[in-house]
């Protein structure tokens, strides 16, 4: 695309934006009050050209359509949204092979260290190096698949000096009591079950019953080697919120205590470069609110969420540590995925309630994108191009998100305004499948991108490589979880603990408050789960 092709793609989107009505400062609900016959125009304005691109059109109308949620899903995520524009192709993919994309969507350089939260919220980021175990570092509990009923839900590993190999994608470790298999060479335990008290290390119980619906998550380190993992509650009707499960150095439960009470919703998050965690609602007039992971700071409702919107999940491009940009994704058909430039400064808590530039996310074509100060111009493009986006997360340059109804991952090259994409559900290696849609994403510090998976028969955690690969690491198989999600994807700071949640667990009608469960799993040899596997057919590389 030329020059001149830019220009008048650009005085379109102005030209429309003024017949609109809808360019600088309107956000929120898209539908609200809108000219919906001039919406269906522009849209089809904006319509690729099926024509020449009939064979990847229809790969992209397969994807769409072939999205399964189940009515208990469906109950889970809000009011039905308004279609209001005629069906439609996006544009095509490149004529890469989608293998060759999966590779490029993944590949990532890592030529500069990485910023991490420091020990409080008020402070700069700081580099670490990376926390990965030595060859000889052994975690001497192991696998215990008994359920300790009696002791809340909690599974107690026993010692042993067994070193199994860890096979990832190998679903032959069938967990029978939980109704899941993981990954060979893997172990699991029940930290907490919705609506009953969190069993402590000390022997005591939690003086708050585990919230209901867990949802998005995030690691935070603390000052004294210790760790936190701060769970979002999508319960309803301003009975969600924000809630934290503390552990020792040594990985025991201390802890639990709620961090942010009367939201909505409260979907996914992202956590900042000073060490806070933003938590989303997902709701038409949905916030994001910024929370103190150790809870010294009362939580508060930042700038991202402008007007409010059904808000899913942040992430941050910390590259500049003076002016950290965040982006938000919207898990709506005519939402937009924003970002949000702070001006420069010392970054910190206040940086989420300070001046800065809000922009919406334009594909241009098959290939290339732009920001654009009209909210309208971009809410077209995503219902166009990646409608109802859910997961992101941020790595060496390189922004990564999901569709849900496209079964999509994007990666945009921030530098180059170029992306790639690729599909989801493609064929996984050992054992497994992923076919239902994407939801939560996390890139950790090793060669992973790990999904969690919405609806279905066999929700799990699955992982992409940087050659295209894709492996699942555990996945439920039992009748409980059937429609059921995985959330709160999170790993410790080490990387030898992954967390993670089923939503409704078993419960009997989903949405109430006893539907949830928290799971911590670990490889047996004591690696980081993006550590070196000791099975190489698991892990090939081109």
């Amino acid at each position: 695309m030329n020059f001149h092709q830019y220009a008048f793609i650009a005085l379109l989107a102005l030209a429309e934006c003024a017949q609109l009505g809808a360019c600088v400062g309107k956000t929120g609900d898209f539908n609200k009050g809108r000219d919906l016959k001039k919406q269906e125009v522009f849209v089809r304005r904006l319509k690729p050209d099926t024509k020449s691109r009939k064979k990847s059109s229809a790969f992209f109308d397969v994807a769409y359509n072939s999205t399964i949620i189940s009515n208990k899903a469906k109950s889970r995520k809000g009011s039905p949204e308004v279609d209001i524009t005629p069906a439609m192709t996006a544009k095509a993919p490149s004529a890469k092979s989608r293998s060759a994309q999966s590779r490029d969507i993944v590949a990532a350089s890592m030529t500069y260290d990485t910023l991490v939260p420091t020990a409080s919220p008020f402070g700069p980021p700081i580099a670490v190096p990376t926390m990965l175990p030595t060859e000889g570092s052994i975690i001497p509990d192991s696998v215990n698949n008994a359920m300790d009923r009696s002791g809340g839900d909690q599974l107690t590993p026993s010692p042993t000096n067994e070193k199994v190999k860890f096979r990832r994608g190998d679903l032959k470790n069938n967990v029978r009591r939980l109704g899941i298999k993981v990954s060979r060479g893997m172990g699991v335990r029940v930290v907490a079950t919705a609506n009953k008290r969190v069993k402590l290390a000390n022997g005591l119980r939690s003086s708050l019953p585990f919230h209901g619906m867990p949802d998005g998550a995030a690691v935070f380190p603390l000052s004294d080697g210790g760790y936190v993992y701060v769970s979002n509650s999508e319960m309803d009707s301003g009975r969600g919120g924000v809630y934290a499960v503390y552990f020792n150095k040594r990985g025991d439960v201390v802890d639990y205590k709620m961090l942010l009470s009367n939201t909505t919703r409260n979907c996914a998050g992202g956590t900042t470069p000073f060490n806070t965690w933003v938590s989303c609602e997902e709701f038409a007039r949905g916030q994001c609110w910024q929370v103190d992971p150790e809870g010294r700071r009362s939580s508060e409702m930042t700038v991202l969420g402008g007007e409010g919107g059904n808000y899913e999940a942040v992430a941050c491009d910390d590259r500049n540590p003076l002016q950290p940009i965040f982006y938000v994704t919207e898990d709506f058909k005519f939402g937009a995925l924003r970002k949000f430039t702070p001006v420069e400064g010392l970054a910190s808590w206040d940086t989420l309630n300070g001046p800065g530039t809000t922009e919406y996310l334009v594909f241009l074509d098959d290939k290339t994108f732009t920001w654009s100060l009209c909210d309208d111009v971009a809410r077209t493009s995503q219902s166009i191009y990646f409608p109802n986006v859910e997961g992101i997360d941020f790595k060496d340059g390189i922004l990564y998100f999901v569709s849900k109804r496209r079964l999509m991952l994007y990666a945009l090259d921030l530098d180059n305004n170029t992306y790639t994409m690729a599909p989801t559900n493609e064929a996984l290696l050992g054992g497994g499948e992923f076919k239902n849609s994407p939801d939560q994403l996390i890139r950790n510090e090793g060669d992973f991108l790990y999904f969690t998976e919405d609806g279905g028969k066999t929700p799990g955690v699955y992982a992409v490589d940087s050659s295209g690969q894709r492996f699942a690491i555990f996945e439920a198989y039992g009748k409980q979880y059937f429609g059921d999600e995985t959330t709160g994807l999170a790993f410790s700071p080490d990387g030898t603990k992954m967390y993670a949640c089923f939503q409704d667990c078993g419960c009997e009608r989903s949405g109430e408050g006893d539907c949830g469960c928290m799971l911590e799993f670990w490889r047996n040899d004591g690696r980081s789960f993006d550590g070196a596997t000791m099975n190489l057919k698991y892990h090939l590389s081109e």
